[in-house]
């Protein structure tokens, strides 16, 4: 992060490098949480990323749609296909909770990749034979 903008004390800095900040008179600790906001954001729009590389919001409107016709009948009058369909929108949802949870892990350490695929859950192969389907 080269700049930062941010409120204090009735004044606005904008883009300005963290050492002119202090320089400023901006205390540290104000400092430390424009940063550690700008990672936040910075990850949840990394997870967003990663999470529409797998489904599109269209296809994910089209999943739950599906799951949501599907969930409607008896269990036991569900085929195969519809099963499977349950079970893998709810591998899928299950991805997408560890992802959201992995981000405040990630903002909460300064020194973690995020940008690494190792950083984050592995999607499930269900969710890619599910998507094939919308």
């Amino acid at each position: 992060m080269s700049t930062l903008t941010i409120d204090y004390s009735g004044r606005r800095y904008e883009a300005f490098e963290v050492s002119a900040l202090l320089a400023e008179g901006v205390p540290q600790e104000t400092v430390a949480d424009a940063i550690a906001t700008e990672r936040l954001k910075t990850i949840k729009a990394e997870c967003r990323k990663r999470i529409y590389a797998q489904a599109s919001a269209e296809t994910q409107m089209n999943m739950a749609t599906a799951a949501a016709a599907v969930a409607g009948n008896a269990a036991f009058d569900r085929s195969a296909e519809e099963v499977a369909l349950l079970t893998s929108t709810k591998a899928a949802l299950d991805w997408v909770g560890a992802m959201r949870a992995r981000v405040v892990a990630l903002a909460d350490d300064p020194e973690a990749d995020f940008t690494l695929d190792a950083s984050w859950p592995e999607c499930p192969p269900e969710l890619a034979v599910l998507t094939e389907q919308f």
